[in-house]
């Protein structure tokens, strides 16, 4: 037994290793005589550990198993993947294992499954969220995860946003967001990983969240006590940008470890490429529903959501109010103080017509200086002409626009359903026809509508 390069375990009905041959410390780190008159279990994957336990209950039952696989935590704090045949033996009342190490080939399982995973989340995810969800279950399958923060950077901008995160529990160190977006700028900017060696805070103050950690530089190569832990910040780029870090907290050994640095290398790789491809979706999405300057939903956006609106309607026996605004001289605007300032106009009318309806309704920009509402809320409906003269009065308070204060008018016509039409192709005609008629009536009077105040 003691020549075997697998290791013989021998343990008692209550779990204590009794014997343990000499390869067990080339499998585990441990040498025999550290195992012996310990619990078997202590020794397992803290996950593994439930399925183990019903494992032995069957061996001891009387029934040899063969090809039985859990990960056991080596000294230095990685997995090891083991492959065990055991028997009970009655008459010595030991339960007699033999354990193969397999690791070599779960790290080429796991790398094929992470490719695979890590694939279909990208296509699959809702959002980036959801994505580094399954990257974080990927990786939590091959060695111990303390905490994980995903964060994310606008390649331009560099703003960073915290993407995931995740601690195992309430003990656990988290760093503060400054904190860790001062590691990840490091990190991206040295286009390296980045290591630390992280201390708990004093007493109980992780309980309260995440907080200012003492942080000491490492190097992966570093020879540190196995019972530390560190943290790596991974830099995820791809041949186009930056895209963010991934950063991971848990056993300095187990981290590392160089199949772990393999591992965690081509998962930055895949995660990087997974979440810009994300991003763009996301870019084209909003590109195809929303307005690039304001910001509000688009014309397109509007129409499926207001059309929806008036079929709930017909249904339900509803009312809605259609809201056409148009910007009186705004021409004017652009030809004098330049487009800059005309879209620093439209940005806050926007704004303004968002704020006045939050409650009862939805803003879109139509085209060009047209903003188009529509009302939900029967009672403010009822009282469309108050809530119109209310909405107005908003949005024509002065607007600063660089040095200059503009005041603005703005021309509203409205058309009710089902008053004014049954569709939202008739309500829209109305209420363009009346926004005319409106600013017709107001342009008579021979006021100027866009005066530039000292």
């Amino acid at each position: 037994m003691e020549l075997l390069l697998d290791a013989v375990f021998l343990v008692n009905q209550t779990g204590t290793l009794v014997y343990v041959s000499p390869a067990c410390e080339h499998i585990l780190g441990y040498t025999p005589q550290e195992l012996m008159g310990r619990s078997m279990i202590d020794y397992v994957a803290k996950e593994d550990r439930e399925r183990t336990i019903e494992e032995s209950r069957l061996v001891m039952a009387g029934r040899p198993r063969i090809g039985f696989e859990n990960r056991y935590i080596h000294k230095d704090g990685h997995y090891v993947h083991i492959m065990w045949s055991a028997r009970w033996s009655e008459v010595h009342g030991l339960r007699i294992g033999v354990a193969r190490d397999v690791s070599a080939r779960k790290r080429a399982e796991a790398l094929q499954r992470a490719t695979y995973s890590i694939s279909e989340a990208a296509h699959d995810a809702a959002d980036i969220r959801s994505l580094c969800k399954a990257v974080h279950d990927t990786l939590g399958t091959l060695f111990p995860i303390d905490a994980i923060v995903v964060t994310t950077c606008d390649a331009d901008l560099r703003v960073w946003e915290k993407a995931y995160q995740y601690r195992d529990s309430a003990d656990v160190p988290l760093l503060d967001w400054a904190q860790a977006e001062q590691l990840s700028v490091q990190a991206t900017n040295a286009q390296e990983p980045l290591w630390r060696l992280i201390e708990s805070p004093p007493g109980n103050a992780v309980t309260s969240g995440s907080v200012q950690v003492r942080t000491e530089p490492l190097s992966p190569d570093d020879d540190v006590e196995a019972a530390r832990h560190a943290l790596a910040v991974l830099p995820m780029h791809t041949a186009r940008r930056a895209v963010g870090t991934l950063m991971i907290y848990g056993p300095v050994r187990a981290l590392q470890a160089e199949a772990a640095q393999r591992l965690l290398a081509f998962v930055c790789d895949q995660t990087a490429l997974a979440i810009e491809r994300k991003q763009l979706i996301d870019d084209l999405y909003n590109a195809a529903r929303f307005d690039e300057l304001t910001g509000l939903p688009n014309r397109r956006t509007f129409g499926e959501f207001a059309s929806e609106a008036v079929r709930r309607a017909q249904r339900t026996n509803g009312k809605l109010a259609l809201l056409f605004a148009d910007i009186d001289g705004f021409k004017d605007v652009n030809d004098s103080l330049g487009h800059a300032a005309g879209d620093m106009m439209l940005k806050e009318i926007g704004r303004r017509m968002s704020a006045g309806v939050a409650d009862c309704g939805f803003v879109a920009r139509h085209s060009g200086d047209e903003f188009v509402a529509l009302v939900q809320d029967a009672e403010v409906v009822d009282r469309i002409d108050f809530a119109v003269t209310r909405l107005r009065a908003e949005i024509e308070q002065a607007i600063a626009v660089n040095d200059t204060s503009l005041t603005v008018r703005v021309s509203v016509g409205v058309a009710v359903f089902p008053d004014d039409g049954e569709s939202m192709s008739e309500l829209i005609r109305v209420a363009d026809q009346r926004m005319y008629a409106n600013k017709a009536a107001r342009k008579s009077g021979g006021a100027s509508f866009l005066e530039r105040l000292l």
